[in-house]
Protein backbone atom coordinates (compact mmCIF):
# COMPACT_ATOMS: atom_id res chain seq x y z
CA UNK A 1 0.00 0.00 0.00
CA UNK A 2 2.74 2.92 1.15
CA UNK A 3 4.25 1.68 -2.55
CA UNK A 4 1.65 2.76 -4.23
CA UNK A 5 0.96 5.83 -1.90
CA UNK A 6 4.63 6.48 -3.03
CA UNK A 7 3.64 6.47 -6.57
CA UNK A 8 0.73 7.89 -6.84
CA UNK A 9 2.85 10.99 -4.81
CA UNK A 10 5.18 10.80 -7.54
CA UNK A 11 3.16 11.47 -10.66
CA UNK A 12 1.15 14.04 -8.68
CA UNK A 13 3.94 15.59 -8.64
CA UNK A 14 5.62 15.40 -11.97
CA UNK A 15 1.55 16.81 -13.36
CA UNK A 16 2.11 20.08 -10.61
CA UNK A 17 5.85 20.58 -12.44
CA UNK A 18 4.61 19.94 -16.00
CA UNK A 19 1.64 22.39 -15.23
CA UNK A 20 3.59 25.32 -13.65
CA UNK A 21 5.93 25.36 -16.82
CA UNK A 22 5.92 28.10 -19.56
CA UNK A 23 3.06 27.51 -21.83
CA UNK A 24 4.45 25.24 -25.13
CA UNK A 25 7.23 23.92 -22.94
CA UNK A 26 5.97 20.57 -21.62
CA UNK A 27 8.33 17.70 -20.83
CA UNK A 28 8.01 13.94 -20.75
CA UNK A 29 7.51 12.19 -17.44
CA UNK A 30 7.92 8.93 -16.52
CA UNK A 31 8.57 7.55 -13.57
CA UNK A 32 9.07 4.48 -11.60
CA UNK A 33 7.44 3.38 -8.45
CA UNK A 34 9.59 2.46 -5.53
CA UNK A 35 10.02 -1.28 -5.29
CA UNK A 36 8.99 -2.75 -1.89
CA UNK A 37 10.45 -4.69 0.28
CA UNK A 38 12.58 -7.54 -1.45
CA UNK A 39 13.51 -10.48 0.92
CA UNK A 40 15.13 -13.83 -0.43
CA UNK A 41 17.00 -16.58 1.19
CA UNK A 42 19.98 -18.38 0.09
CA UNK A 43 19.69 -20.33 -3.23
CA UNK A 44 16.40 -18.83 -3.91
CA UNK A 45 14.73 -16.69 -6.95
CA UNK A 46 12.68 -13.81 -6.81
CA UNK A 47 10.29 -12.07 -9.23
CA UNK A 48 10.46 -8.27 -8.87
CA UNK A 49 7.54 -6.14 -10.66
CA UNK A 50 8.68 -2.46 -11.65
CA UNK A 51 6.05 -0.49 -12.13
CA UNK A 52 5.89 2.41 -14.55
CA UNK A 53 3.74 5.69 -15.72
CA UNK A 54 4.43 7.11 -18.45
CA UNK A 55 3.00 10.83 -18.42
CA UNK A 56 -0.58 11.25 -20.59
CA UNK A 57 -0.14 12.69 -24.21
CA UNK A 58 3.69 10.70 -24.41
CA UNK A 59 4.91 7.24 -24.95
CA UNK A 60 8.28 5.75 -25.04
CA UNK A 61 9.63 3.32 -27.53
CA UNK A 62 9.47 -0.23 -26.80
CA UNK A 63 11.39 -2.47 -25.99
CA UNK A 64 11.64 -4.08 -29.39
CA UNK A 65 11.23 -0.76 -31.39
CA UNK A 66 10.29 -1.47 -35.16
CA UNK A 67 12.76 0.58 -36.59
CA UNK A 68 16.59 0.37 -36.01
CA UNK A 69 16.14 4.34 -35.75
CA UNK A 70 14.01 4.30 -32.59
CA UNK A 71 16.05 4.23 -29.14
CA UNK A 72 14.59 0.94 -27.67
CA UNK A 73 13.45 1.07 -23.61
CA UNK A 74 15.86 -0.95 -21.69
CA UNK A 75 16.95 -1.58 -18.21
CA UNK A 76 20.55 -2.14 -17.40
CA UNK A 77 20.85 -3.56 -13.48
CA UNK A 78 24.03 -4.65 -11.88
CA UNK A 79 23.55 -6.44 -8.15
CA UNK A 80 26.47 -7.17 -5.86
CA UNK A 81 27.84 -10.92 -5.38
CA UNK A 82 25.97 -13.00 -4.06
CA UNK A 83 22.91 -11.77 -5.85
CA UNK A 84 22.10 -11.79 -9.67
CA UNK A 85 20.00 -10.32 -12.06
CA UNK A 86 19.14 -13.93 -14.04
CA UNK A 87 16.44 -11.68 -16.79
CA UNK A 88 14.34 -9.04 -17.09
CA UNK A 89 11.69 -9.52 -19.38
CA UNK A 90 9.98 -6.65 -20.88
CA UNK A 91 5.83 -6.17 -21.80
CA UNK A 92 4.69 -6.53 -25.30
CA UNK A 93 4.40 -3.15 -27.08
CA UNK A 94 1.49 -1.46 -28.15
CA UNK A 95 1.63 -0.95 -31.45
CA UNK A 96 0.07 2.64 -32.79
CA UNK A 97 0.86 5.30 -35.33
CA UNK A 98 1.10 9.19 -35.20
CA UNK A 99 0.62 12.01 -37.18
CA UNK A 100 4.69 12.04 -37.69
CA UNK A 101 4.64 9.21 -39.42
CA UNK A 102 0.95 7.94 -40.29
CA UNK A 103 0.92 4.83 -42.44
CA UNK A 104 3.42 3.10 -40.21
CA UNK A 105 2.76 1.35 -36.73
CA UNK A 106 5.29 1.97 -33.93
CA UNK A 107 5.85 -0.62 -31.15
CA UNK A 108 5.65 1.98 -27.73
CA UNK A 109 4.49 1.66 -24.27
CA UNK A 110 2.40 4.31 -22.83
CA UNK A 111 0.36 5.17 -19.35
CA UNK A 112 1.21 2.22 -16.84
CA UNK A 113 3.05 -0.78 -17.41
CA UNK A 114 5.37 -3.11 -16.05
CA UNK A 115 8.85 -4.76 -16.52
CA UNK A 116 9.61 -8.03 -14.31
CA UNK A 117 13.03 -8.85 -13.19
CA UNK A 118 14.12 -12.20 -11.52
CA UNK A 119 16.63 -12.12 -9.42
CA UNK A 120 18.89 -15.38 -7.61
CA UNK A 121 21.32 -15.72 -4.50
CA UNK A 122 23.96 -17.53 -4.56
CA UNK A 123 23.61 -21.07 -2.31
CA UNK A 124 25.98 -20.20 0.19
CA UNK A 125 24.47 -16.28 0.24
CA UNK A 126 25.30 -14.91 4.19
CA UNK A 127 22.53 -12.77 5.49
CA UNK A 128 22.90 -8.94 4.55
CA UNK A 129 21.09 -6.11 2.86
CA UNK A 130 22.26 -5.68 -1.19
CA UNK A 131 21.89 -2.69 -2.88
CA UNK A 132 20.82 -3.63 -6.66
CA UNK A 133 21.32 -0.53 -9.09
CA UNK A 134 21.18 0.57 -12.73
CA UNK A 135 19.47 3.00 -15.00
CA UNK A 136 16.44 2.96 -16.94
CA UNK A 137 17.11 4.79 -20.42
CA UNK A 138 14.22 5.63 -22.87
CA UNK A 139 13.17 7.91 -25.43
CA UNK A 140 9.65 9.86 -24.64
CA UNK A 141 7.52 11.27 -27.78
CA UNK A 142 4.27 12.54 -28.20
CA UNK A 143 2.42 12.91 -31.52
CA UNK A 144 4.62 15.81 -33.04
CA UNK A 145 8.13 14.84 -32.08
CA UNK A 146 10.66 12.82 -29.68
CA UNK A 147 12.85 13.98 -27.43
CA UNK A 148 16.34 13.41 -26.57
CA UNK A 149 16.82 10.33 -24.66
CA UNK A 150 16.91 9.95 -21.20
CA UNK A 151 18.37 7.85 -18.49
CA UNK A 152 16.62 7.22 -15.56
CA UNK A 153 18.58 6.00 -12.17
CA UNK A 154 17.12 2.68 -10.41
CA UNK A 155 17.72 1.12 -7.28
CA UNK A 156 16.06 -0.84 -4.33
CA UNK A 157 17.49 -2.98 -1.74
CA UNK A 158 17.26 -6.69 -1.47
CA UNK A 159 17.44 -8.31 2.31
CA UNK A 160 18.91 -12.03 2.48
CA UNK A 161 17.82 -13.65 5.72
Amino acid sequence: MRRWAAFILAACTVASHASAQEPGTVHPSVIIAPVGLVQMHPGATAKIEMDLRVGDGFHINSNRPKSDLLIPTTLKLTAPQPIAVASIQYPPGEDQSFPFAPSEKLSVYSGDFSLSVVLKTAPKAPAGTYTVSGDLRYQACDKRACYPPKSMPVQFQVTVK
